[in-house]
Parts: C-alpha cells; sequence; structure tokens
C-alpha cells in the first residue's frame, strides 16, 4: 500500500510543480512553441512515413558513431593507464 503512496506521490508533485511552472509566461511561451513543433512535424512525419524512417537511421547512425568514438576513446585512455601501472610496477622491481 505504502508503494501506491509514494508513486502516487510522485506524479502528484510532478503535476503540481509543472504546473506552477507554467505560471511563468516565459515558462508558457517557449512550452507552446516547442508543442507547435512536435505537432508540425509529428504532421509531418505522418504524411511522409518514409521521411520518418530515413531520419531515425540517420539519428541511429549518428549515436551509434558517437558511441563507437567515445568507446575508441575510453579503450585508448585504459591501454595507456595500462601502460603507465606497468611502468610504475617496473621501477618499483628495479629499486
Amino acid at each position: 500500500m505504502k508503494k501506491n503512496l509514494l508513486a502516487k506521490g510522485m506524479i502528484v508533485g510532478a503535476v503540481v510543480g509543472g504546473a506552477l511552472t507554467l505560471l511563468d509566461r516565459d515558462t508558457r511561451m517557449s512550452v507552446k512553441g516547442k508543442l507547435k513543433n512536435v505537432n508540425q512535424k509529428t504532421t509531418f512525419f505522418m504524411t511522409h512515413p518514409s521521411d520518418f524512417v530515413s531520419e531515425v537511421r540517420n539519428q541511429y547512425e549518428t549515436v551509434s558513431r558517437t558511441m563507437l568514438d567515445g568507446f575508441d576513446t575510453a579503450i585508448a585512455l585504459i591501454s595507456k593507464f595500462e601502460k603507465t601501472v606497468e611502468q610504475i610496477e617496473e621501477k618499483r622491481n628495479i629499486n
């Protein structure tokens, strides 16, 4: 029962907090503009599904490339770190 109250409380808090932020005119205008943009894109993609598929494919490729670059960088850093640790261990063994 308590879990349900926690979840409900979090949802109510998020709704109330969101509603309170809309009291600010700049926030309302920003949300309104973003909703119009989403509406326009949704309408366009509903009438042009092939463009939607192409856009999703392009975004997927971009994210994949970015992640692969990040993985390559992480692997290179780990390799450098391992070499540094090996050098330190060798110096300790020499002394």
